[in-house]
């Protein structure tokens, strides 16, 4: 326990002068009461109660000052407290096949609604992190509380390039509290090339003490995307073997990946820069991922299931001690002794102290 303003903890030298206060001014009276009084007639007179009778109401009486002048010193103490450590990073692919129009009015547009949806169906303490990937990822707003930051962030995507859906992967994981750390799987690396860290410069979220990530509460990233990756770190790997890696790499950190489909089967024809394209729709790279770390992949992403989603992500709940200021809770202590010690005092001896 700590104190904010451990000064006035001098005050409690105040309660053993009281006590001796007490001691002498009861030894007065019976010395003033033996001088002036016959012995056998003032105990005829004077009516003596039981000394437990006085004993107790007075030292609940102490004991609650003892607790009023603690609270002035404003303790700070950390009981454990239920906290809720659910943590998502949602991920949105920018990349210019997201332009597609085979969802009203584009794939991303469709994949903002549901990111802004998701957001607004969280429980509020949820910590909710972005990511926006293309070609590569950027952290765009680590997990937060701070939904009107989040749905700003999610009003700025633009799309970009190409589509690396195993970079969102390691970025998002990284992002989640205690993991930051984490380094990525050397396979994805090129060999000889160092990658740019998207987290350079960001501070960890503070978690109690550092554990190992499978000791960590776990932590989700939702990835919305057509499932279309055609970029990697390393491209001497295939497609499918670069995103098993990152998988593993999630289900190693105790995270689980839920995608959720952006685009309609057979995929769509899409102009881009006055040109046609076809751009395809891929969605079963997205079943994979989330099936190899016990995830869901949701299609279509309706508000129903958007919100059966939220309510297995958005609570994650552990006991953790929190500091918290517990001089409230020493007075009203301290008023329930005083109120106990009124009403023995007022039952036993018919008056109240």
């Amino acid at each position: 326990m700590s104190f904010t303003w451990p000064v006035f903890l001098w005050l409690l030298l105040l309660l053993p002068l009281l006590l001796g206060f007490l001691v002498w001014a009861k030894r007065r009276r019976e010395r003033t009461a033996e001088a002036f009084a016959d012995e056998r007639l003032r105990r005829v007179v004077v009516h003596q109660p039981p000394k437990a009778h006085v004993r107790w109401p007075l030292a609940l009486q102490l004991l609650a000052l003892f607790l009023l002048l603690l609270a002035a010193a404003r303790p700070v103490a950390s009981p454990p407290l239920p906290t809720n450590k659910a943590a998502v990073v949602l991920a949105v692919d920018t990349s210019r096949s997201m332009l597609a129009a085979d969802l009203n009015p584009s794939r991303l547009e469709a994949a903002k609604a549901t990111a802004r949806k998701f957001i607004e169906l969280a429980p509020p303490t949820t910590q909710i992190g972005l990511v926006s990937f293309s070609d590569s990822a950027s952290a765009l707003v680590m997990p937060t509380t701070d939904r009107q930051k989040l749905l700003e962030a999610i009003e700025r995507l633009k799309p970009a390039q190409n589509t690396s859906i195993e970079n969102a992967i390691i970025t998002g994981v990284r992002m989640l509290p205690g993991r930051k750390n984490l380094k990525p799987p050397a396979e994805l690396q090129p060999p000889g090339l160092q990658q740019p860290d998207p987290l350079q410069g960001v501070p960890d979220l503070p978690t109690p003490q550092t554990r190992p990530p499978q000791d960590l509460p776990p932590g989700s990233v939702v990835i919305l995307s057509d499932g279309a990756s055609n970029v990697s770190t390393n491209p001497g790997l295939p497609t499918r073997n670069s995103l098993e890696i990152a998988a593993r790499f999630a289900n190693n950190a105790n995270v689980r990946l839920y995608t959720f489909p952006m685009g309609q089967p057979g995929g769509a024809v899409a102009q881009i820069e006055g040109r046609n394209y076809y751009i395809p729709f891929e969605s079963r790279n997205l079943e994979q991922l989330a099936q190899a770390t016990g995830g869901k992949n949701t299609y279509p992403p309706t508000e129903e299931a958007l919100r059966a989603i939220v309510q297995e992500l958005g609570v994650v709940i552990r006991w953790e001690g929190t500091k918290t200021e517990i001089s409230s809770l020493l007075s009203a202590l301290a008023a329930a002794l005083m109120i106990l010690a009124a009403g023995l005092s007022l039952r036993w001896q018919r008056r109240v102290p």
